[in-house]
């Protein structure tokens, strides 16, 4: 009995000498709970909650069943300045707040807090298709939700800068979605309707709220294409007909690696691999038509922790390798990172003072240099020391070069104007 199970814990009182208070006419009906349970105002402060149960025709035999129909009286009083109902029942008594009447609604707050919903009729109302829910959503305040298949997600505040982990349950006879913050707080919805791109909910207050289904298509569609140094490729991200993959060149004598890739709305990019979304991640920070900028998470243990980062390069299309007149080097800075750091780091080259100034890391190192128009080798030259570079494009917005190290191995550095 749901009417007679959330009257546990109240006290009882007499109704003789109450007024039954000036009720609304639109609370003077049925009133539906579903499951066979409705709920009967009348105009004079009395009313009958019924509950039906028992056996429907069974499907297989097509012999009916039975249905037993229990009925509890009750009087009822009213009180407009709260909007309160005090119910007696059975020499028990609650009390609903009102929260939201109309013709075809009502919806109310008990002691506890719990927004029920009535209507006044038994339609039933179209089913949720809580497959649905498996997406990332953003509300109206901007405040991102993502929810997986498996009862876990995460929350992001618009002011944040990262996500924070959240579990949560769906009830489906209630609609209920109960999510479960990391900061202890419980948020609870009832789901009013959900399609695939819009989900529309009411709070614990009986407000609607409407959120939509978030895909942050600019920095997806800026990921796309070849990324490396100096030209040469290292990693490239395609879209082919609906197909993300993801394909790895880890060097000229091997083979490309090529595996799918999926997005979230927080700009984490996941791999498959060995028939598994991985754990770990790589978190884009950055990405523009000039470079593309990662940290790289691995799972230690149960905590993720970042393995390393990388920034690099998009390749032109087409990739001529031209070197223009040594006049191109001069004016602005050229900007490159760290391969190991990832931090930037800047040459402006000073052609009155035949030296450049490299910034990196907030240092600032003043360096000679020569450069030989025909050969293309560029010389950098402090405290007696060396490196020699061999320029291999230069336009006014790109840098390629070459260089050889202890070991005799090449070794790759670009820069560019951003």
């Amino acid at each position: 009995m749901w009417l007679m199970l959330i009257l546990i814990g109240v006290s009882s009182c007499s109704n003789e000498d109450e007024n039954i208070g000036n009720i609304p006419s639109q609370l003077l009906k049925t009133w539906y709970m579903g499951e066979g349970t409705s709920i009967t105002f009348n105009a004079d402060g009395t009313g009958v909650y019924t509950e039906t149960s028992g056996t429907t025709t069974a499907k297989l035999t097509r012999k009916a069943g039975t249905r037993a129909t229990d009925t509890y009286p009750f009087t009822y009083s009213y009180e407009e300045s709260t909007q309160t109902l005090t119910i007696h029942i059975d020499g028990d008594v609650m009390r609903w707040t009102i929260v939201t009447l109309s013709d075809d609604t009502l919806k109310i707050k008990d002691e506890d807090g719990e927004l029920i919903t009535l209507k006044k009729d038994t339609t039933p109302e179209p089913g949720i298709d809580i497959n649905l829910l498996y997406n990332t959503w953003i509300s109206e305040e901007q405040d991102l939700y993502t929810f997986n298949n498996d009862g876990s997600g995460s929350y992001k505040a618009k002011d944040e800068t990262s996500a924070n982990d959240i579990t949560y349950e769906y009830d489906e006879a209630s609609r209920l979605l109960t999510l479960h913050r990391v900061d202890g707080k419980v948020v609870r919805w009832t789901i009013l309707s959900l399609t695939n791109d819009t989900m529309k909910v009411e709070d614990n207050d009986g407000q609607e709220l409407t959120l939509t289904a978030y895909v942050n298509t600019a920095w997806i569609e800026l990921l796309y294409g070849k990324w490396g140094v100096a030209g040469r490729t290292l990693m490239e991200f395609t879209n082919r007909e609906g197909n993300k993959l993801f394909t790895l060149h880890e060097g000229e004598e091997m083979e490309p690696y090529t595996v799918p890739f999926k997005y979230d709305a927080y700009n984490r990019i996941y791999f498959f691999e060995n028939e598994n979304w991985g754990d770990g991640y790589w978190q884009v920070k950055q990405v523009t038509q000039d470079i593309l900028s990662l940290e790289i998470f691995g799972l230690n243990g149960e905590n993720l922790t970042i393995e390393g980062s990388m920034t690099l390069f998009r390749i032109p299309e087409p990739d001529e390798l031209v070197v223009g007149d040594e006049s191109l080097l001069y004016g602005d800075e050229w900007t490159s990172f760290d391969p190991d750091s990832g931090a930037p780091m800047t040459w402006q080259f000073r052609e009155n003072f035949q030296d450049l100034i490299w910034k990196v890391d907030g240092e600032e190192l003043v360096v000679n240099y020569t450069y030989d128009a025909e050969s293309h080798v560029l010389t950098l030259t402090s405290e007696g020391e060396k490196e020699v570079y061999k320029i291999t494009k230069l336009t006014d917005h790109f840098i390629y070069l070459e260089g050889i190290d202890e070991e005799g191995e090449p070794w790759y550095m670009e820069f560019r104007k951003l």
